[in-house]
C-alpha cells in the first residue's frame, strides 16, 4: 500500500470515529425524552420524569385508555403506569417563555389530585396545591421540583410527598392579564395522569415475622411499634395486610382493639380504643392495615396477642403471625420513684445540717 493510501485510510478512520462521537449526544437526548412526559403551550412547559434513583430514569408503560366512571364529564384518561416498587420520585421541570411577552403574567400553581385505589376507572378525590409562585414583571426562574412518591416517617419541610400507590393527577394552571383585555384570565396546560401500581398480592406466598420496638409511656406502660421484617409485602395494597388485637387486662377484663372488632352485640369484650378508626385526632382506620402497626393499650395494663394476617384478593389467608406483648406496669418503677424521693429527702437533711453547722460557727466567732 502506498503512503498516500495509508493517509487516506487513517483520515477515513478518524472521520468515522468523529461521526460516532458527534451523534452520541443526540442519541442520549432522545433516550431521555422517551422517559419524560410533558404538557406545554407558548408560555410554559412542564416535564415529568419518573426515577428509581437519582441516576436511573424510568420509562412509563401504557395500556388501553381508561374512562373515568364517576366523573361528570366522562373523560377518557391515558395513564402513565409505574410500578410502586420501582418508582421513588418524579422530577417536575417547569420552564417558561414569558419574558418580553405583551401579556402580564400574575402567578402559577401546580395542583395535585389523588386517590389511593387500584381501580383506575375511579376519579381522584383529594386535591391540594403542591407549589405556587407569584410572577413579577414577567420575570420567573425555571424550576425543578422533586415529588417523592412515599411519605417518610420524618417529614422535611418544603419537600413534596405523595401517598404511595394510587392515581395521581397533576395540573399546571397560570393566570395572566391579557394585553387586549383588562381581566385576569386563567389557563391550564392540561392534566397529566399517573397510575402507581402496587404488587399483585396473589403472587405472594412468603411467611412473615416481626421486628418489635418497645417504648415507655409517661405512665410506665409499654407501647410497641411492630413491623414486618420481610420486604415481599412492602409494596402491596395495605388493605390486604390486617392487624388485630385480643387480650386480657390485669383485672381479667377481656379486650379487643376497636368496637368494630367485636363479633356482635353479644360480644362481652371491651374496646381498648372505642373510637379507633373513626378519624379522630389520634387514630385513623388505616392504622389497622399495612406493613407496620403501633400498639398502644390506652393505659390498660394487661397481656395482648397482636396478630397480622395477610389475605389474597379472594379473601383467603396467605399467611399469619402472632406475637404477645405485656403492658403490665413494672413494680420496679414504683420503687424507683421511692428511691428518688428518699435521695431528695436525704440531700435536704444533709444541706440542713451543713447550714446549721455553718451558722453555729459564725455565732462562736462573734
Amino acid at each position: 500500500m502506498t503512503r498516500k493510501g495509508i493517509y487516506s485510510l487513517i483520515f477515513a478512520s478518524l472521520m468515522l470515529i468523529l461521526s460516532i462521537f458527534a451523534f452520541m449526544p443526540i442519541l442520549s437526548t432522545k433516550a431521555q425524552n422517551d422517559n419524560s412526559l410533558s404538557r406545554s403551550d407558548s408560555n410554559f412547559s412542564v416535564t415529568y420524569t419518573g426515577y428509581h434513583s437519582s441516576s436511573s430514569a424510568l420509562r412509563p408503560t401504557y395500556k388501553d385508555p381508561v374512562t373515568i366512571i364517576d366523573d361528570e364529564h366522562g373523560r377518557t384518561v391515558n395513564y402513565a403506569y409505574y410500578n410502586w416498587s420501582e418508582i421513588k420520585f418524579i422530577n417536575i421541570n417547569i420552564e417558561n417563555y414569558i419574558s418580553g411577552s405583551s401579556d402580564t403574567f400574575v402567578d402559577f400553581k401546580l395542583i395535585l389530585s389523588y386517590k389511593q385505589t387500584e381501580n383506575w376507572n375511579e376519579n381522584t378525590t383529594e386535591t391540594r396545591i403542591l407549589y405556587e409562585e407569584t410572577i413579577n414583571n414577567n420575570v420567573l426562574e425555571n424550576k425543578i421540583l422533586t415529588f417523592h412518591i412515599d411519605e417518610p416517617e420524618e417529614i422535611i419541610e418544603n419537600v413534596l410527598y405523595g401517598d404511595g400507590f394510587g392515581i395521581y393527577k397533576f395540573d399546571f394552571v397560570y393566570s395572566y392579564l391579557d394585553s387586549d383585555s383588562p381581566q385576569i384570565l386563567t389557563k391550564t396546560l392540561g392534566n397529566m395522569y399517573f397510575a402507581i401500581v402496587p404488587d399483585d398480592i396473589d403472587t405472594k406466598s412468603k411467611q412473615i415475622s416481626f421486628d418489635i420496638e418497645t417504648y415507655s409511656s409517661d405512665k410506665f406502660l409499654n407501647t410497641y411499634y411492630i413491623t414486618i421484617k420481610e420486604d415481599d409485602y412492602k409494596y402491596v395494597n395495605p388493605s390486604h395486610i390486617v392487624w388485630s388485637v385480643t387480650g386480657i387486662g390485669k383485672d381479667n377484663t377481656r379486650y379487643v382493639m376497636r368496637e368494630a372488632d367485636k363479633a356482635g352485640e353479644d360480644d362481652y369484650r371491651n374496646a381498648l380504643w372505642p373510637s379507633y378508626g373513626d378519624n379522630n385526632e389520634k387514630d385513623t382506620e388505616r392504622d389497622m392495615y399495612g406493613n407496620d402497626f403501633l400498639f398502644d393499650s390506652n393505659d390498660v395494663e394487661g397481656r395482648f396477642d397482636i396478630t397480622c394476617t395477610i389475605y389474597n384478593t379472594s379473601g383467603d389467608i396467605i399467611t399469619s403471625y402472632v406475637t404477645t406483648v405485656n403492658t403490665i406496669k413494672d413494680e420496679t418503677y414504683s420503687y424507683l420513684w421511692l428511691i428518688i424521693v428518699l435521695v431528695i429527702l436525704v440531700l435536704i437533711v444533709i444541706a440542713g445540717i451543713i447550714l446549721i453547722v455553718v451558722l453555729r460557727k459564725k455565732e462562736k466567732m462573734w
